[in-house]
């Protein structure tokens, strides 16, 4: 009875985290992929400019790029328990 407790309020727990860790102001798409939908490469449309180990990182990478103007958008993408930094092609 009070497994299925804990696991919703460490589910919200988790999204409280990310939302306050990516600010107000930041604009990060966060996804989960299928080892199918996803390749080296990456998706279509998107190339994979970095892999890190905590979407934290990812975000700042990406909005790093985004300062200085390498690309005006990115997504942080969970593949494989990394944070791949996907651009636009």
């Amino acid at each position: 009875m009070h497994k299925p407790i804990r696991t919703a309020a460490t589910a919200a727990t988790g999204v409280a985290l990310a939302l306050a860790l990516t600010g107000a102001g930041a604009v990060v798409t966060v996804a989960t992929v299928s080892a199918a939908a996803a390749s080296e490469t990456g998706a279509q449309g998107w190339d994979v400019s970095g892999s890190f180990d905590t979407q934290q990182e990812c975000v700042a990478a990406g909005d790093a790029g985004v300062t200085d103007g390498s690309w005006a958008q990115y997504r942080c993408v969970l593949f494989e328990a990394r944070w791949d930094l996907m651009t636009p092609a």
